[in-house]
C-alpha cells in the first residue's frame, strides 16, 4: 500500500505538461501543485517588470486566474514555464498600459544586476570606496532601465537579467529572433544614452 506522504512526492515529481493534463482530466489537485511550483517565479518577474509590490501581488493573481481559463488552450508547442512566462509578461503589459506608470524607483530590485553591472571590473572591490562606488552604479542602472519604454524593459529583464537566450525570449513574447535582438540593442544603446553622462563625470 502506497502512503499518502509517497503518493503526493510522486505527484510532486510529475511534469508541467504531466500536470496540465492531470487537471483537463480533473483532478484539482494538480493546478495548486502548478501554483505551488510558479507562485514565485511570476511574483518575481510581475514586481520586477513593474516595481512595486501591491502591483506584482495584483498581477500574481491575474495571472493565475488566467491560467485557470486557459490551460485547456495549452497545447504542448512550447514549454508550459515559457507560455506561463508569456502570459504573466502579458498581463504585467496590460497592467503597465492601464496604470502609465514607469517602475518605481523607490521599490526597484536591487538584488539582482543587468548584465552590463555584472560586467564591470572587480579591482579593489573589497575596499569601502569601491563598495560604495558599485552601489551607486547599481542605482543608476535601475533608474536608467525604470525609464525605458516596456518593450525595452521587458527583453532586459528576460535576456540580461533572469539568462534566457534569445530563442526562449522569443517565445515567451510571442516575436521573432531578429526583433528580439533588435530590441535588445536598442533597449542597450538606450542605457547607455543614460548613462553617458555619469560614466563622463565618474572618470
Amino acid at each position: 500500500m502506497t502512503g499518502r506522504g509517497e503518493e503526493e512526492g510522486q505527484r510532486d515529481r510529475r511534469s508541467d505538461e504531466e500536470l496540465v493534463r492531470s487537471f483537463l482530466d480533473g483532478d484539482r489537485s494538480a493546478f495548486e501543485e502548478l501554483v505551488n511550483r510558479y507562485q514565485s517565479t511570476v511574483m518575481n518577474l510581475a514586481y520586477r517588470m513593474l516595481g512595486n509590490r501591491a502591483d506584482a501581488a495584483d498581477v500574481c493573481q491575474e495571472v493565475f486566474l488566467l491560467l485557470l481559463r486557459k490551460l485547456h488552450s495549452f497545447r504542448g508547442e512550447a514549454k508550459f514555464s515559457t507560455w506561463l512566462y508569456r502570459v504573466a509578461m502579458n498581463a504585467c503589459h496590460d497592467h503597465a498600459r492601464r496604470s502609465r506608470r514607469h517602475l518605481s524607483l523607490a521599490e526597484s530590485p536591487d538584488d539582482e544586476m543587468p548584465e552590463m553591472e555584472q560586467r564591470l571590473p572587480d579591482e579593489g572591490a573589497d575596499s569601502p570606496e569601491s563598495s560604495m562606488e558599485r552601489e551607486e552604479i547599481r542605482r543608476r542602472v535601475q533608474e536608467a532601465i525604470a525609464r525605458l519604454p516596456f518593450k525595452f524593459r521587458e527583453v532586459i529583464y528576460l535576456h540580461d537579467i533572469s539568462g534566457y537566450d534569445y530563442k526562449e525570449v522569443a517565445e515567451i513574447l510571442g516575436i521573432n529572433l531578429g526583433t528580439v535582438k533588435s530590441r535588445l540593442n536598442r533597449a542597450r544603446n538606450r542605457l547607455a544614452a543614460e548613462l553617458e553622462d555619469y560614466w563622463e563625470e565618474s572618470r
